[in-house]
């Protein structure tokens, strides 16, 4: 896999891309903390603070939608879970899975389930130019 160095600066550029219109779900605090040490702007959401009628409330209008829960059994759960919440609302915004795909090769290859591992990557992305 030739792109993995490139996948984590690409993630970065790819979410910065998207503005304001998107709306990051992540699990907790120290996910939040993590993403924003790689550099991520966008708004993030916690779900750790809401129950998931609350949350779901919360994000439904969001123009596009980035979930970001961890790789591990809870996480798809949960992501599987607020993806089928979503969509049984009509006239919901666009869930965008580009981000989570990239984001799943990289933490996948180096053996990250959880959000907040991604941590000591974070000196790294910020030293490295993010054209990709």
């Amino acid at each position: 896999m030739s792109d993995l160095p490139l996948l984590l600066p690409k993630f970065i550029q790819y979410c910065n891309e998207l503005g304001n219109d998107a709306l990051f779900i992540v699990e907790g605090k120290r996910d939040t903390e993590t993403l924003r040490s790689l550099g991520i702007e966008g708004q993030i959401i916690e779900k750790g603070i809401f129950s998931l009628n609350e949350l779901i409330d919360l994000v439904f209008h969001a123009p596009i939608l980035v979930i970001l829960t961890d790789f591990d059994r809870k996480g798809k759960y949960l992501h599987k879970v607020i993806i089928k919440e979503i969509q049984q609302r009509k006239g919901h915004g666009k869930i965008d899975n580009y981000a989570r795909q990239l984001l799943y090769r990289f933490c996948r290859a180096y053996r990250i389930s959880e959000i907040e591992d991604l941590d000591r990557f974070a000196s790294n992305t910020q030293d490295r130019d993010l054209k990709v």
